[in-house]
């Protein structure tokens, strides 16, 4: 073999190699984009330093629910002018001042501008924003279901267990949207525990277990259930589910 003919084969070597090494260089980056979870069309948008900072940043809404904002402004005797203004899908909210109302699933923003005249007299635009995810859980009837799971569990929200107190916290299971079981809360031997009866149209479908906690508007989707006929969890085990409102979408299974 010639040295020119080695010389051609050597550099088809080191080609092919570079070549290997950008294809492993791109699964990698696909990779690592596609761990990172959804794609917004837009951000939450983080509050402004001494400005405007709105009560709340990211929150999910039942269909039929509505909260009111509070605003914060620093320093707050400056006077000034708010503009509330929606963004996203702005059919999925009704704005009413500072109230929202939530009306059909979807995403949207919210955000909130003031202006306010600083101390050279100029005219500073401040603002704030949060990020608004509308759901629904559609009800169904359940005398039309043939198969039944039983589940017995508990619900630990930022560290403090749902007990009697439970409130308007809701721990369900859905099946494509429906409403295919509500936990109720139990009491034996003074153990406070949930029972759920999940619906199924034939053995084997698959359930989500999510929950609800309208104190921090915020809705927590944990693990699936197949739903077989058999009972999940008892009372001398139940099956845990916690979640943590701190980190928005971030929750932890037992």
């Amino acid at each position: 073999m010639s040295d020119l003919s080695k010389l051609i084969r050597r550099f088809n070597i080191i080609n092919l190699k570079m070549k290997q090494i950008g294809n492993i260089f791109l699964l990698f980056v696909v990779a690592m984009f596609c761990s990172c979870g959804e794609f917004f069309n837009f951000e939450v948008e983080q509050p402004t330093v001494n400005g405007l900072r709105i009560s709340h940043h990211e929150i999910d809404l039942i269909v039929g629910d509505s909260i009111t904002f509070s605003v914060e402004l620093s320093p707050d005797t400056i006077p000034v002018s708010y503009l509330w203004l929606v963004e996203g899908d702005d059919d999925a909210i009704e704005l009413a001042g500072r109230k929202v109302n939530a009306l059909k699933p979807g995403k949207a923003l919210v955000r909130v501008e003031a202006e306010r005249v600083n101390n050279t007299n100029e005219v500073d635009v401040i603002y704030d924003s949060c990020y608004v995810n509308v759901f629904d859980w559609k009800a169904v009837d359940y005398n039309e279901y043939l198969y039944e799971t039983v589940l017995y569990s508990s619900l630990v929200i930022d560290g403090v267990q749902k007990t009697n107190a439970m409130g308007n916290t809701r721990l369900v299971a859905v099946v494509d949207g429906e409403l295919r079981g509500l936990a109720v809360m139990r009491e034996a031997h003074g153990i406070p525990y949930l029972e759920m009866r999940i619906r199924a149209n034939w053995p084997g479908e698959m359930a989500y277990i999510e929950c609800y906690n309208p104190d921090t508007y915020q809705r927590f989707v944990f693990d699936s259930l197949q739903l077989n006929g058999e009972t999940y969890g008892t009372l001398s085990d139940l099956k845990r589910y916690r979640g943590k409102s701190r980190n928005y979408g971030i929750v932890e299974n037992d």
